[in-house]
Parts: C-alpha cells; structure tokens; sequence
C-alpha cells in the first residue's frame, strides 16, 4: 500500500529518518516514523502540530510502498482520551509498548485531525524502524519538494 509523510529538507536528512522525539503515539527516546495512506492527512497533521511555522522551512513529500500487511488498531481499543489535544501519556503509552515490544514492523491507526467514521480507509501508520522487518518491507517511490505559502486574505 502507498503511503506519504512529510520531512524537513536539512542536511542529511533522509526519507526514513528518524528521532528520538515523542509524539502522539510515543514516548520520547522511543522511535517511530509517522506515514499516511492520503497525502492530505499528512499536510493536514504538519498544518496542525506546526501552525504556520511550516512557510519557513523547506518540506519534502516522501511517498513509499510498504509491501506488507500492516495491522490495524480496533475502535474500541483506542485509549478512551485518544483523540485529545494535547495528545495524552495513554496512547503514548500504547505506542511505546507496541514499539518497544517489537509486536509488528507497521501499525495503522486513526488520525485525531478527520472523524473516526473516516478510519480505516483514512489513516496514519506508524513505522517501528527498529523491527527488523520494517526497512525490508519499504520502498521509496517519490521525493517532491513541497513549498507553503501562507495569504492573507484581505
């Protein structure tokens, strides 16, 4: 299945990257990579965590092929407090234990930025790029520079 994310274009970055930063589904020190199955969720998410500090930087839409089966987590497993903003320590606690664990190379999960009527034809997928099966199952199809311009609207 095809897949996007969003990366800085910086020095020595590449299209699998990764930090060592917490986000919604990890605690800092805890790697994992975040994809989408529509190229809008993701500028949506960047839009949303970043605000309109994005115009100053140069993006790179990355689109890549994961040519495995990637499981999904069930509505009625999410944490009860998944979808709030700020993020909670439960799913960071969920997506910690995932990684940690070594449990699947790739897991889908439901974006809190569209409804949850929309997943799972609409997703994230969380990437563990320390299982070793994740980097076998990748393959980068594309790589466009992404410019935003912000208007003001008069």
């Amino acid at each position: 299945m095809k897949y996007f994310r969003l990366i800085n274009k910086i020095f020595a970055s590449t299209p699998l990257g990764y930090g060592r930063a917490g986000g919604r589904w990890n605690f800092p020190g805890t790697p994992i990579i975040y994809a989408s199955n529509v190229s809008a969720i993701t500028f949506m998410e960047l839009l949303a965590i970043k605000g309109p500090v994005v115009a100053n930087g140069s993006w790179v839409l990355i689109t890549i092929q994961i040519n495995a089966d990637a499981p999904h987590l069930m509505s009625e497993d999410l944490p009860p407090d998944w979808g709030r903003r700020p993020y909670p320590t439960s799913t960071q606690a969920f997506g910690t234990n995932w990684a940690q664990r070594m449990m699947s190379p790739f897991l889908k999960v439901p974006s809190c930025r569209i409804p949850l009527s929309s997943y799972s034809t609409e997703h994230n997928l969380l990437i563990n790029p320390l299982h070793p099966e994740a980097m076998k199952s990748i393959e980068i199809i594309a790589e466009e520079d992404v410019l935003f311009e912000l208007n003001e609207w008069g």
